[in-house]
């Protein structure tokens, strides 16, 4: 039987293979390019990413999930039914394949039914659906014990996840619509308003990634390119670390708000747990310079980062859909 980990991200979908130990085997962006009145399909994934902001005037790059929820039904089937074929799954295997999806903490029915349709589109008859602490938890090699309760903080690009959970469930939790795409979009005003300069997401998020720290006094520049506002034509401008931390800054500080909301739900034995075990932080922004450190000195906490934070939950994922005690645990429904 094929088994899948599928974690449909706003920013990038990926997926691992658990059977035959291939592991994680797709990290595409979360993309589609669609053409013209009837939204022709012209590329999926990398392919469409390379065509945000360059694109003519009847071309739109559509990012079909949007801050964990799928809001264009049709293109995100096309898109997973495309990255299915790119991993080498024939159809006829996939109604025998299990699938393990990843949602946001607090999921509602109406969310999972939703990502019930997809798969069932794309012709996945059993799925199952955790939510994303779960599976950030087990990829970044935490001990789920009943005793012991974990917390895990996973940033996301359109969602993030905090909760403090245990093998019988989540404690406490809650998902937020903030994460590193919110960061990105920051970056473009910044520049603009301090250097003249308009550039486009795939710009921002190049220069959040090079030079992006929340370290006191972050050194480190890099040239990006764009069109000057004040004459309208191409041009570039150099970018210091330090100009760009409020983009970052701004955005942790208010994840870090609702952190301590869900730390200050626990009863006085979770807190104590917590407190001696840290804090798992997964989640692309976790690889930002000083992030971690900034994080665990707001919260007092000791913070753990696994080697790959970005592939944490899909990683998660393959540790649940291998496992089917384990999984018969955290999931929260099934579907046959």
């Amino acid at each position: 039987m094929v088994k899948l980990a599928i974690d449909l991200g706003s920013s990038v979908t990926k997926i691992y293979r658990a059977d035959a130990g291939s592991g994680i085997v797709l990290a595409e962006p979360s993309c589609v390019a669609v053409s013209g009145p009837d939204r022709e399909v012209k590329a999926i994934g990398k392919d469409a990413k390379k065509l945000v902001g360059k694109t003519a005037e009847f071309t739109e790059i559509v990012f079909p999930v949007y801050e964990g929820e799928i809001v264009d039904m049709r293109l995100a089937v096309v898109m997973l039914r495309e990255f299915l074929s790119r991993i080498g799954i024939r159809p006829a295997r996939l109604g025998r394949s299990l699938a393990v999806f990843s949602v946001p903490c607090g999921a509602s029915s109406a969310l999972t039914e939703d990502y019930a349709a997809l798969a069932g589109e794309c012709g996945l008859k059993k799925i199952r659906f955790v939510e994303a602490p779960f599976l950030a938890a087990l990829g970044a090699d935490a001990v789920l014990s009943e005793s012991d309760p974990v917390c895990c903080l996973d940033i996301g690009g359109g969602v993030t996840n905090v909760a403090v959970l245990s093998p019988d469930g989540i404690i406490a939790g809650l998902s937020m619509n903030i994460g590193g795409n919110n960061m990105d979009a920051n970056i473009i005003d910044r520049i603009e308003a301090c250097k003249g300069l308009r550039i486009g997401a795939l710009s921002a998020e190049r220069v959040k990634n090079e030079i992006g720290s929340l370290a006191v006094g972050a050194r480190g520049a890099t040239v990006v390119e764009g069109s000057l506002s004040s004459v309208m034509r191409p041009g570039s401008v150099s970018v210091r670390a330090e100009e760009i931390e409020p983009c970052i800054r701004t955005y942790i500080d208010k994840i870090l708000e609702y952190t301590s909301l869900v730390l200050e739900k626990l009863p006085a034995e979770v807190a104590a747990a917590v407190n001696g075990n840290g804090i798992y932080l997964s989640g692309g922004v976790a690889k930002l310079s000083f992030v971690p450190e900034y994080i665990g000195k707001k919260l007092d906490m000791r913070i753990h980062v696994c080697d790959e934070p970005q592939f944490a939950v899909v990683s998660g994922g393959g540790a649940a859909v291998r496992d089917d005690r384990l999984l018969s645990k955290i999931a929260l429904r099934e579907e046959e």
